[in-house]
């Protein structure tokens, strides 16, 4: 199972009400995207909601986004993010820029290492002033950044680069550049943790072991186990070696229908996700259910089921994210969002 995917149910099973999604959520495709670096601007009701800058090999080179404001704060300006990447001539990314209007800015770069292949990730942060204050979205002003050379130019940049690096994450790599072991710091554990990783002969991801290297305790495992069309992860947690909790998931794909269903149980209730591609690989439809979980994690999906929410994705003639609309069957409530773009060449 992806890390994002991972996540992604990490999030559902932690949640007491299923089936809410995100909006706006949808990668940025171009049927026939320039050849030669080139933008994407993104509106709502005339409001800036995105800007993806794209070099002339059709990587991501800056990614400015504004969202709602979250509604237990009392803020004049939306949240806003910014990331942008550096890469080598490899196609590797070297450096990450991480700008969040509330928690902060912050510079990753990453060292590449030969025999044995290693990836090293080094930490920089813009210094906090005496006037800061946690959760008002402090960093508002990175507004100001439309562009990736905007960005690099700038004083913040600058002040971030000035600044001592910590080290951080290291990873170990195989032939094929992924990792097979990772040494970090970890605050949730507050001690360092090594993470031993193996894959199969297609280089799905078997298993993870987190271990703590001050007591040599197992922290957490991830085993995945394959079938033809499936997948079924199961997340353990330790504490003083002993096993505290474990979270189950799946997920199938059906490549004739084109669509993937992820399954999670929660307090005997069985959260079904139901993803819906059209031709092109762009997600059209996500309809949420849930039923009384019965002892099978994957099930097929059927007029039976409860079916608590849907997003429904439109597309425009250039392939890009036109409508979505959201509607949650709990509540009765439906909620529409429209975008309009513009694309730019770079001179």
């Amino acid at each position: 199972m992806n890390y994002l995917k991972l996540i992604l149910f990490l999030f559902i099973i932690s949640q007491k009400v299923h089936g809410q999604f995100a909006f706006n959520n949808i990668e940025f495709k171009l049927k026939n995207p320039p050849s030669s670096s080139y933008k994407i601007i993104q509106t709502e009701k005339g409001k800036l909601k995105k800007i993806l800058e794209f070099n002339d090999d059709g990587k991501i080179i800056f990614d400015y986004r504004e969202t709602e404001i979250p509604p237990f704060f009392k803020w004049k300006e939306p949240h806003r993010f910014i990331y942008a990447n550096e890469y080598d001539t490899n196609g590797r990314i070297i450096k990450r820029y991480s700008f969040n209007s509330n928690a902060g800015l912050s510079i990753y770069s990453y060292e590449y290492g030969q025999n044995p292949l290693t990836k090293t990730l080094n930490t920089q942060e813009y210094p906090e002033n005496k006037d800061y204050k946690q959760n008002t979205n402090t960093y508002a002003f990175i507004s100001k950044f439309k562009n990736f050379e905007q960005l690099v130019k700038s004083k913040e940049v600058s002040t971030i680069i000035s600044s001592p690096k910590i080290k951080g994450c290291v990873e170990y790599l195989n032939e094929e550049n992924k990792p097979i072991k990772k040494k970090e710091y970890s605050q949730m554990y507050r001690d360092t943790i090594v993470t031993t990783i193996k894959y199969n002969s297609k280089g799905e991801e078997l298993s993870k072991q987190v271990i703590g290297i001050s007591t040599n305790d197992i922290k957490r495992e991830v085993i995945s186990t394959f079938d033809k069309d499936s997948e079924i992860t199961e997340i353990i947690n330790f504490r003083n070696g002993k096993k505290t909790s474990v979270y189950t998931f799946a997920e199938r794909k059906n490549e004739a229908k084109n669509t993937e269903t992820t399954y999670s149980e929660r307090n005997g209730i069985l959260n079904i996700r139901h993803y819906t591609f059209d031709k092109e690989r762009n997600l059209i439809r996500v309809s949420v259910f849930e039923t009384n979980f019965k002892g099978d994690l994957i099930i097929p999906v059927t007029s039976d089921l409860r079916k608590t929410s849907e997003m429904v994705y439109n597309y425009n003639k250039d392939g890009l994210l036109e409508k979505e609309i959201m509607t949650n069957y709990k509540t009765g409530k439906k909620d529409i969002r429209k975008y309009k773009y513009k694309i730019e060449r770079n001179q």
